[in-house]
């Protein structure tokens, strides 16, 4: 059944979470007092020292965010796959939207955290991956809502028999 539009939604999702693996920052902080670069991703921490306008790599810090990655794209697959049980496709979509605001919620927590924590003289930013994420929400939204479409029209066409 790859012509129902979920697909099309489920395969978005599956795409930029697949993103995140090709190493893009999430969140970009620069301290001018120590003229020091850190880029935080799924993998980890990566802290850059700036000498002369050259980035130096001075400290790698690792973080296993990249298993919550792995988990979004099984279960979202898993969703897409899932077509010919709707009910069982339905708990799968909602499962995987709650998961992915759930996770989008508690990035905002933790980059307000480490915001709020740093220096003054430091420039905090959100990169790419920050606003990636965000994009994966109301695409896992549409997603759940075109199972639920689907399932209420076959429901439908089981009581008319």
């Amino acid at each position: 059944m790859l012509q129902r539009v979920q697909n099309l939604y489920f395969g978005l999702a599956i795409i930029l979470w697949s993103f995140f693996f090709s190493g893009a920052s999430i969140i970009k902080m620069e301290h001018a007092a120590t003229k020091t670069k850190e880029y935080i991703s799924i993998f980890g921490c990566k802290t850059f020292q700036v000498i002369q306008g050259k980035e130096s790599l001075v400290k790698v810090t690792h973080q296993p965010i990249y298993v919550l990655c792995g988990l979004m794209i099984t279960l979202v697959f898993l969703t897409l796959m899932r077509y010919k049980s709707p009910k069982k496709q339905l708990s799968l979509a909602r499962i995987t939207l709650l998961l992915n605001a759930g996770l989008l919620l508690a990035l905002v927590v933790w980059s307000t955290y480490l915001f709020a924590s740093s220096p003054a003289t430091s420039n905090n930013s959100l990169s790419i991956g920050y606003y990636l994420l965000c994009i994966t929400v109301p695409l896992s939204f549409f997603g759940y809502r075109g199972v639920l479409r689907d399932k209420m029209l076959l429901d439908s066409m089981d009581r008319l028999r």
